[in-house]
């Protein structure tokens, strides 16, 4: 068994040291032939450090860590370049002076590892600088790799005297590869979000956006295919730990990890947690932990959101590609900075004619339930570790129908509802109650539109089905709400796609901050109807 490459985002250190890489370069041979200036958008921890790292070995003529690879017997090794690789996600940026200093240190940096003396001082011109000294010592065109282009930015998005200011510096920083194009062989830039009005792009020769490029759609990130074939070993010693057959194994890892589309048909696994996951032989949220960015987790908190705004957080989304990948702000831009992120993914491209449309879901379990994790704790005064604790015993008195237990953990929960987030509608009581579901791993359906009416959530347990209705009132008894809860059901006859199944009923009645809710199973007369 070949090592699992955890954390290590070096090419020549996993080939030299009996890492698992999987083959990524039938890609890099499509992009490297036939063009030049190339920008890739990819969330946190999605193997976007790697690829430039194989592109700089391959661009050196590093030959024999190729050995074995796609792009063998495909690359001329008698032509090697220098390579300038930025990785933007060590420069600090906290003002307009921090982030000119940490540019220029790093060139500076740059510049002694290739034994090049510079003169100059000043941002951009160093840059400039830079490029023309390689390129006169080695007599060869030059290669740029930049590594999150996007992170000074990103890291001050919230701040906008300092964000103008990292706007200034970094639009006269990359201007310098307009004006040195010609001593460059190849450009690329990786980051998480395409910053729109922001110019950043301004001054390259129009850059080949890659991000939803089909032939790109498989440059990051695991296949099923590539699991069956680097990681079978490891496949079998999780299905051993937890008594699945191979088969049952797969689907599991699937369900929780695979799911990620930038074009709608091919999907990939998550890289790290995939990883993680043979690492630890333990399912777990691990990219959650570690991916997550607190831009997004703040836009969420400062934000008053109602009952249209929960909706669009994250219902299936019907988008165009400019929707998708320009960001202008992170008031208006949610569903971008979901997708862009990783939260929500491409489910599926629709054509008509010359326009298509996205539609946007969640892409596995890991990434479901964690958000919705993180989204009750901006709404509650909890701790994600506190909500973890409630929604694990939610989950389990779930799967019991255990009335009491649901009511008492319902109830924890909703008594730390901030105050400033409270809405006294009974829609926003429907979303939250959906949220605690989607947070404690439930298969949910929300709002589920049948012939006499629309049906606020069915939670599939297997063999059982619970058909939810929740009703709120400031006036009324809980006694009242619930049985107008349970009346509407059988009126409307919500449970009827169901009766193949053992159904529960599940009322649930909200006044203030107080809730209350009960349990049922259907009837059989009702089966009978």
């Amino acid at each position: 068994m070949k090592l699992l490459p955890v954390g290590i985002q070096t090419f020549s250190e996993l080939i030299e040291n009996n890492y698992v890489y999987v083959d990524k370069t039938k890609e890099i041979h499509t992009m490297v032939t036939t063009g030049k200036i190339y920008f890739l958008s990819r969330p946190r921890r999605f193997g976007k450090s790697l690829l430039l790292s194989t592109l700089e070995s391959l661009f050196k003529g590093e030959k024999d860590l190729f050995e074995g690879l796609y792009i063998y017997d495909k690359w001329d090794w008698e032509q090697s370049y220098p390579v300038i690789h930025l990785d933007m996600s060590e420069i600090k940026s906290k003002s307009f002076e921090i982030l000119e200093n940490s540019l220029i240190n790093q060139i500076k940096r740059i510049a002694k590892e290739k034994k090049i003396n510079l003169e100059s001082d000043i941002l951009p011109d160093i840059f400039a600088e830079l490029i023309d000294e390689i390129h006169t010592k080695f007599g060869k065109k030059v290669v740029v790799l930049v590594d999150e282009y996007d992170a000074p930015l990103v890291d001050n998005i919230s701040d906008e005297t300092v964000l103008d200011d990292v706007k200034e510096v970094m639009n006269s920083f990359y201007k310098i590869l307009k004006s040195k194009n010609e001593f460059l062989r190849f450009v690329f830039l990786t980051g998480v979000s395409r910053f729109s009005g922001v110019s950043v792009f301004s001054g390259l020769n129009s850059p080949k956006d890659i991000t939803l490029n089909k032939k790109y759609s498989l440059i990051c990130g695991y296949r099923k295919e590539d699991l069956e074939n680097y990681f079978k070993d490891y496949i079998e010693a999780v299905a051993l730990e937890y008594d699945y057959s191979y088969e049952e194994c797969l689907e599991e890892i699937a369900f929780y990890y695979n799911g990620y589309s930038w074009d709608g048909v091919n999907h990939v696994y998550n890289p790290y947690s995939t990883l993680m996951l043979f690492e630890d032989e333990s399912f777990e949220n691990y990219w959650y932990a570690t991916g997550t960015t607190s831009l997004l987790m703040r836009t969420i908190k400062n934000r008053s959101l109602d009952h249209d705004d929960i909706e669009g957080l994250f219902e299936v989304s019907n988008l165009s590609k400019n929707d998708l990948m320009d960001f202008e702000s992170v008031s208006d831009d949610i569903t971008a900075l979901l997708f862009q992120t990783g939260y929500l993914t491409i489910q599926k491209i629709v054509r008509k004619r010359r326009s298509m449309s996205y539609f946007l879901d969640f892409p596995n379990m890991e990434v479901k339930n964690s958000f919705y994790e993180n989204l009750l704790s901006t709404f509650t005064d909890y701790s994600n570790k506190n909500v973890r604790f409630i929604n694990k015993h939610l989950h389990d008195a779930f799967l019991k129908c255990d009335e009491d237990s649901v009511r008492k953990y319902l109830q924890l929960m909703i008594s730390k509802v901030s105050n400033n987030r409270h809405i006294a509608k009974e829609s926003f009581y429907q979303d939250l109650f959906l949220i605690w579901l989607h947070g404690a791993g439930f298969k949910v359906q929300e709002e589920v539109d049948t012939n006499i009416g629309i049906l606020d959530g069915v939670i599939d347990l297997g063999d059982i089905v619970v058909v939810c209705e929740i009703k709120f009132s400031m006036d009324r008894s809980f006694d009242e709400l619930i049985a107008d809860a349970f009346q509407q059901i059988y009126d409307k006859k919500y449970y009827a796609p169901y009766v193949d199944k053992e159904v529960f009923l599940l009322a649930v009645g909200v006044c203030g901050k107080e809730i209350d809710c009960k349990f049922k199973p259907l009837e059989e007369k009702y089966l009978l109807k």
